[in-house]
């Protein structure tokens, strides 16, 4: 589970690339939440039981559509206009150290010392492999909403943690999350945005892409992924977004494959059992 959503959201990083460069990035992001979240209760109503939601369940998804999709992919794809998107998977990558930070704050999540030792390895794995492909000047503006983005993004996970209960209302809960933060991006476009909309191959392609496989599936995969193996672990699961773009790349672009990128892999390999193995020890 893991490793088929660190798949498909490490790929949104290029296709989000994509649309805000043909496309208001608010506009595109706030249409995109709208139609998968739709979408989403469409097929739940076809195929599953009717959504039952009650006070407590509208709290959390209004506070996660905020925090994840207005806050978190909000601010992102308006820093994709201003800084290279490797700046971006860079701060992405600090997820894990957020969250073990914030969770221990709000004492949401025992952290064992190990876990300290695997998020510090797993950065450095990060750094190893990003550090020789930044060439571009750092733009303060832009790292300052990606920065804000990815806090934004460690309160929603900890707030999954305490969230949902229902397993059966997942599609629903995914849906209708998407919908709150996407109406908010609308508001803003409407305001400050001119909509102009480039239809080319490429931006549709990338819309429907990213609709559905890092928007819906890999919403729907986060979730459970936190269910199971608690924030920490599953967080430190972002530590494979630089590795997994350079493969990518390598596969369908045919970029190569340095020995920095080798090594940074077997550190952040090192990192994820080094947590995995303390998840079992604060367990036991």
């Amino acid at each position: 589970m893991g490793l088929t959503f660190i798949l498909f959201w490490s790929s949104a990083f290029t296709s989000a690339k994509i649309l805000v460069s043909n496309s208001p990035p608010l506009l595109v992001l706030g249409i995109r939440f709208l139609l998968t979240g739709a979408i989403g209760i469409l097929i739940n109503n076809i195929f599953f039981d009717k959504i039952k939601l009650n006070n407590s369940d509208w709290k959390f998804i209004l506070l996660f559509g905020i925090c994840q999709n207005t806050l978190y992919l909000g601010l992102n794809f308006l820093a994709m206009d201003k800084i290279d998107a490797y700046l971006a998977v860079i701060v992405a990558s600090l997820l894990p150290i957020f969250v073990a930070i914030i969770s221990f704050f709000l004492r949401k999540d025992k952290i064992h010392f190990l876990s300290v030792i695997g998020i510090i390895v797993g950065f450095f794995g990060c750094s190893i492999i990003l550090a020789h492909k930044i060439t571009v000047n750092l733009n303060l503006y832009g790292l300052s909403l990606c920065l804000i983005a990815v806090i934004a993004l460690a309160m929603a996970t900890l707030i999954i943690k305490d969230g949902f209960s229902k397993k059966e209302q997942l599609l629903p809960f995914v849906s209708i999350q998407m919908i709150v933060g996407g109406l908010p991006l609308l508001l803003l476009s409407f305001l400050f945005e001119e909509w102009t909309i480039n239809f080319s191959n490429s931006f549709i392609i990338a819309f429907i892409y990213t609709c559905f496989f890092p928007g819906l599936i890999a919403t729907m995969i986060w979730f459970n992924l936190v269910k199971r193996i608690g924030v920490i672990m599953a967080s430190s699961f972002h530590f494979l977004t630089p590795p997994t773009g350079v493969i990518i790349a390598y596969i369908f672009l045919n970029e190569r494959i340095t020995i920095n990128d080798i090594i940074g892999i077997i550190f952040i390999t090192i990192a994820l059992t080094t947590i995995h193995q303390a998840k079992k020890k604060t367990k036991n």
